[in-house]
């Protein structure tokens, strides 16, 4: 048996997670642009929720970072789809209420996914030899391509589903995120 059998099969977990769950990142920055100047009470505002999930981001990183010290990366990947799950939630309820306050803190807690998201590559090379990791960290991000594709077809296939436009987006973001974190019970 390989040394690097249980890096391998991580690192297909984790290709496995990029995609599906890296899929709301397309969705999230292709429409929330489109949610925020049909909700902003001025256009000037209409990206605000954009540059929030990277401000959620940045807040959470270090404690995502600090909790998977102490829990483990299987963990803090949930935490992370919890928190998409979470922001997408507050989201949809913004969409369907009109309120661009909440539709902003859903696209803030979105963050949370986003930040966690940036520790799968270091997860691939963990349980990597040194001649795998290089190798191990590509596969995992190139997952990211995947996701691009799913993203971007789902996006499609949801933006008009229900009357309120972009309400499907959000709807199908929290199924990826509760989907999705099932794949890390695979994970070593």
């Amino acid at each position: 048996m390989s040394t690097d059998a249980t890096a391998r099969r991580n690192v297909a977990v984790l290709v496995a997670a990029q995609a599906v769950l890296g899929a709301q990142m397309p969705m999230i920055f292709t429409f929330a642009g489109l949610a925020g100047s049909s909700l902003a009470p001025n256009a000037c505002w209409a990206t605000l929720p954009i540059s929030l999930i990277v401000i959620g981001s940045m807040l959470t990183a270090t404690p995502i970072s600090a909790f998977m010290q102490a829990r483990g990366r299987r963990a803090g990947f949930v935490v992370g789809a919890l928190g998409g799950a979470l922001g997408a939630t507050v989201s949809a309820v913004g969409l369907s209420t009109g309120s661009f306050a909440l539709f902003c803190l859903g696209a803030f807690l979105s963050g949370i996914y986003m930040s966690a998201q940036g520790f799968y590559r270091f997860a691939a090379a963990d349980t990597a030899s040194d001649a795998f990791r290089p190798k191990a960290i590509s596969w995992v991000m190139a997952g990211g391509l995947f996701s691009a594709l799913i993203g971007w077809q789902l996006g499609k296939a949801t933006v008009d589903l229900f009357a309120v436009p972009i309400l499907g987006t959000y709807l199908a973001i929290i199924a990826l995120n509760l989907v999705g974190m099932l794949v890390f019970v695979a994970l070593d």
